[in-house]
């Protein structure tokens, strides 16, 4: 597609459509459930922790996020160079790609070790601790977290590698298998008075248990896998650096974007300040995975499309997808709008509605414009190997926002944080982004936006002034059965809707399809 409107057809052929389905709905297996463990276990680990130490385990979260630096873009170079050599079957190219990875994950994961070790020794020196348990118990849990991931580095290669074979159900079980252990034991452990530490060691050990069954899963996908010092490949290495370089400069910006913030805070609040802004964040987070499941997949299928030439339908694939994915998030969006300080009150407790509530706005229409309607744009750029302006931008973006919260901090507080956040995301990921896609597939960006939005936001209208004219009249929001079921109907009304306004009636077939063959294969049975 190029300067004429959107088309109707399915992205691809249709058994690739099929499959694309497929792995679309296995990924959100894994974010169904990490949304009802999130909903159900957050405000337990607050009410067991307090607000104090719900705040360091955020910090030191998004401390160690920062130690993926040395990643250096070296995972999204795998799932491209995979899928490229899975499309072209020569798994002996594979086998290069495989060795070559591990090597360099078994490199990193020496000096992932080392920064941790430095961070426990003297990070605790850049936050406001109020007492020395709290300073204790942010250096062992950086060095309990940090090493743990560090030894993981080399088996998490292998949720890479399912990735790009595009096997999400094995995928989703392992990580589903992660989710369970670590949910069950943080809840186990809450309950009998263990803390911080306790809670670390578990995360671990529910990491290790289901990077060790991608590992295991993905032999049966690839059995002719083998690991060989013949195999390894620095030709190949330094092809995956130049891809990754700008991959590299790209997760940077995100850990700069995503975990900047709650340092920041850190340093001139409080602890608990952490856990106020993060908290918000959170939610959204659980449904954002949704989105960035999608894009998973997305990556993988595009990657593979490219091979083949088939830049048109990677158009057709990007805006369709980014426009179901903005549908996905707009009842929750909604939701937020008009009940999202009534529900934090209810869910959690008054502190954290004052604190929480008018962030909600903010970050629920910025993750909505710039994460939910744009994730899979990147995802595009990434398989095309066109990411290096985007990665630059998102660094940009990253350094704008660390001067701005700089600025707005210690004067408007919180607030002024997501508010600077949310500005430059959706000039960034929200405009800039579509944009570098449009240019990479010499098509028009009118024509993507417009495809990707007009139809989510007008359908979104009447259900936004539904919502807030049932609020006016004071029905409902006092209880949480109440609010949830104000949730359903919000959902329902939009989704009625939108199957006729967002979805194109070939996808919809295709997918009444899918569901009406599984039913009656099950009544077959």
């Amino acid at each position: 597609m190029s300067e004429s409107g959107e088309s109707n057809t399915p992205p691809g052929d249709g058994k690739r459509a099929n499959r694309f389905f497929i792995g679309v709905l296995w990924n959100w297996i894994s974010v169904a459930i990490n949304l009802a463990i999130g909903i159900l276990l957050t405000p337990y680990i607050v009410r067991k922790l307090g607000s104090e130490q719900y705040g360091i385990w955020a910090l030191v979260f998004s401390l160690l996020e920062y130690l993926w630096f040395f990643d250096l873009g070296f995972n999204t170079a795998v799932t491209k160079f995979m899928a490229h050599y899975r499309a072209l079957d020569e798994p002996e190219g594979v086998n290069r790609v495989i060795n070559t990875g591990l090597l360099y994950f078994c490199i990193v994961s020496s000096l992932f070790a080392v920064a941790t070790v430095l961070v426990a020794w003297k990070g605790y020196t850049l936050f406001q601790l109020s007492t020395d348990a709290n300073r204790a118990n942010f250096r062992a849990l950086v060095l309990i977290t940090g090493l743990g991931w560090a030894v993981m580095f080399p088996l998490q290669f292998f949720m890479t590698c399912l990735d790009a074979y595009q096997r999400y159900d094995f995928f989703t079980r392992a990580w589903v298998t992660t989710l369970l252990i670590r949910s069950t034991g943080y809840a186990s452990l809450l309950y009998f008075g263990f803390g911080l530490r306790a809670l670390g060691a578990t995360t671990v050990v529910a990491q290790l248990a289901g990077c060790s069954l991608a590992l295991y899963f993905f032999r049966k996908v690839f059995p002719p896998m083998r690991l060989s010092l013949a195999s390894i490949n620095f030709k190949l290495m330094k092809e995956m650096q130049a891809y990754g370089v700008h991959s590299f400069v790209a997760n940077l910006s995100n850990l700069l974007l995503g975990q900047g913030p709650p340092l920041m805070i850190g340093h001139y609040r409080p602890a608990s300040f952490i856990g106020y802004y993060t908290f918000p964040s959170r939610i959204l987070a659980y449904s954002v995975e949704a989105v960035s499941r999608v894009g998973f997949v997305t990556r993988s299928n595009a990657a593979e499309m490219h091979a083949k030439g088939d830049d048109t339908g990677i158009f057709s694939l990007g805006m369709h997808l980014n426009r179901y994915c903005v549908a996905l998030f707009t009842p929750l969006t909604i939701f937020l709008l008009v009940w999202g300080t009534p529900l934090i009150r209810r869910w959690m407790n008054a502190e954290f509605a004052v604190q929480c509530g008018p962030l909600l706005p903010v970050m629920a229409l910025t993750t909505l414009f710039a994460v939910a309607g744009q994730y899979n744009s990147s995802s595009i750029l990434y398989a095309l190997s066109r990411h290096d302006r985007m990665a630059k931008g998102m660094l940009a973006e990253g350094i704008l926002g660390v001067a701005g919260i700089l600025l707005v901090l210690p004067h408007y507080g919180i607030l002024g944080v997501a508010w600077v956040a949310g500005v430059l995301a959706i000039l960034d990921r929200g405009m800039y982004v579509p944009w570098l896609v449009c240019r990479a597939l010499n098509s028009s960006f009118l024509a993507y936006m417009t495809g990707i939005y007009l139809r989510p936001v007008l359908t979104a209208i009447p259900v936004l002034l539904l919502m807030r004219a049932v609020r006016a009249a004071g029905y409902g929001g006092e209880t949480l059965p109440q609010l949830i079921l104000l949730g359903g109907v919000t959902a329902a009304c939009f989704f009625l809707l939108a199957s006729f306004t967002c979805i194109t009636p070939d996808h919809r077939t295709m997918m009444l399809e899918s569901v009406l063959g599984k039913l009656r294969r099950k009544r077959a049975v």
